[in-house]
């Protein structure tokens, strides 16, 4: 056997090594001509394609190769070689065995010393497994995504089925209380019934907001909120849980005044879920701290306890739909696995977060919402009674449903316009500017959000608050609403308190 060293390498070389090395190597090398024609191929594509190799020179090898993939493979080297561009494309090779495979094609350009093209080089890798675990991970996607739409869609009728029954029962618990005159034992039951009846009531809209956050379907009215009000609504909101286990709220605030920017009824109910957590997993009776401070990038909001703890290898899960850790809190109910959830999509949607934090087991546990400041400071003005009247324009194509929403925003004193689209509002008077509009954006469609730029160069007042109204969609709706300039994005239908809020932030920038 011949060996020829390479002085300057100073290492052996031996050629029939290397032709064995080339003919088992699982990745297949050839070269061709600048007209795509294979010129010379590794000794390993006889072998894995059970065919000699003077076969498969020039386009032999493509008899190997589905009739279909072949067809894309000429088109994708024919345009890339007048481009003088490397390529790489997936094809289903038919190998010695009589299986087909998937095989990855990369090819690299050879230029002369001109700068012409002078052929190709590349490699035929076998890709099969791992073509076969995408296919799986992609069908595994798919039914995942299937599943998440069927169980939010669950949520959705459960809670509406929930609160058909829960009307009623709260009507008789307010005839029981004409009844109860003298009867002590009555009134006691009376305010069993709606005691029970508010918390059921608290427990189905946390189902709606759960699937609403589920489906990027939550409503929000963005405006200045001092954050020590935020907490102590939310303190106020957790009373009932708080008193039943005899805990004591340690709150902890700073000196200075922050403000955030945000829906206040949606960060204080974040809140008073963090704190009902807390309440749950500790011990009667237990002292809760809530501190907030002041960071770098924001506001950090911190509720830590001393309760029952949280294993590390639990921790990533906590804030997953329906997530339980056993074994159960120490006052006797885990909850549904929702009210973290929600809390955690909440402070996603006004640009922050929430991170758990435990020591594990019977060593407390700590939740920390960070939220970003607001870049203006808080008005210094009381809020505007609900009653205040504004200049409205609603712009919906559907005559019933703009005239339900014009009376009964009329009912709170409102002037209040309604036309059927963009057309009409620019036909509108010139005197009459509105403080506020609501434009149906059908989903927010791309055409329908559109309607926008018109009607702002149209009244052309910084101070005109634009509210997209969409029907319920995709986690984009809001987004796509906002890029193209609406301050808000409300979903249908408009629930009272937003349209107070709503009102409430549009007076905040009249001032």
């Amino acid at each position: 056997m011949a060996i020829a060293r390479t002085p300057a390498a100073g290492r052996t070389h031996d050629p029939d090594a290397a032709a064995a090395a080339l003919a088992h190597a699982p990745v297949l090398l050839w070269s061709a001509r600048a007209d795509g024609a294979r010129d010379w191929l590794s000794p390993g594509w006889a072998t894995r394609l059970g065919r000699p190799l003077d076969a498969l020179l020039g386009e032999g090898w493509l008899a190997n190769v589905d009739a279909d993939d072949a067809a894309r493979w000429r088109g994708i080297a024919a345009a890339s070689a007048d481009a003088r561009q490397s390529y790489e494309l997936d094809l289903r090779v038919r190998t010695a065995d009589g299986a087909w495979r998937w095989m990855l094609e990369q090819a690299a350009p050879r230029l002369d010393e001109h700068g012409a093209l002078a052929g190709y080089a590349g490699a035929l890798v076998d890709i099969d497994a791992r073509k076969h675990s995408e296919e799986h991970l992609a069908e595994r996607a798919q039914a995942l995504r299937l599943a998440d739409r069927r169980h939010a869609r669950f949520l959705g009728l459960l809670s509406h089925a929930l609160r058909g029954p829960l009307a009623p029962i709260g009507n008789v618990a307010s005839v029981l209380r004409t009844l109860e005159a003298d009867r002590p034992t009555l009134a006691r039951l009376r305010e069993i019934l709606e005691r029970q009846v508010s918390r059921m009531g608290r427990l189905i809209d946390d189902f709606v907001d759960t699937t609403r956050a589920a489906q990027g379907r939550m409503s929000v009215v963005k405006e200045l909120v001092d954050v020590a009000v935020l907490v102590r609504a939310a303190i106020e909101a957790s009373g009932p849980a708080l008193a039943e286990g005899g805990h004591v709220v340690d709150l902890h605030l700073p000196q200075e005044h922050l403000t955030v920017r945000g829906d206040a009824r949606r960060l204080s109910q974040a809140i008073a879920q963090l704190l009902g957590n807390a309440a749950k997993f500790t011990r009667r009776p237990g002292r809760i701290e809530l501190a907030v401070r002041a960071t770098a990038l924001g506001v950090r909001i911190v509720v830590r306890d001393p309760g029952e703890g949280i294993d590390p290898a639990f921790l990533p899960h906590v804030f997953e739909l329906f997530a339980q850790e056993q074994p159960s809190p120490p006052t006797g109910s885990g909850g549904l696995g929702i009210g973290l959830t929600l809390a955690r999509r909440i402070a996603q949607v006004h640009g922050g977060d929430i991170a758990a934090a435990s020591a594990g087991h019977g060593r407390g546990a700590t939740f920390t919402l960070e939220l970003p400041l607001a870049r203006a400071a808080a008005p210094t003005h009381a809020p505007p009674a609900l009653d205040e009247p504004f200049r409205v324009l609603v712009v919906d194509p559907d005559p019933d449903a703009g005239q339900a929403l014009r009376r009964e925003m009329e009912m709170w004193g409102n002037e209040v316009r309604v036309v059927a689209d963009e057309s009409e509002a620019l036909a509108i008077d010139t005197d009459y500017v509105p403080q506020l509009v609501l434009c149906d954006v059908d989903g927010a469609a791309e055409h329908e959000l559109e309607r926008y730029a018109p009607l702002r160069r149209r009244f052309g007042s910084a101070r005109t608050l634009f509210a997209a109204v969409g029907d319920p969609g995709s986690a984009d709706d809001e987004a796509r609403a906002l890029a193209r300039g609406y301050d808000s994005f409300l979903v249908k239908p408009l629930q009272p308190d937003l349209l107070a809020r709503l009102l409430r932030a549009c007076a905040a920038a009249q001032a």
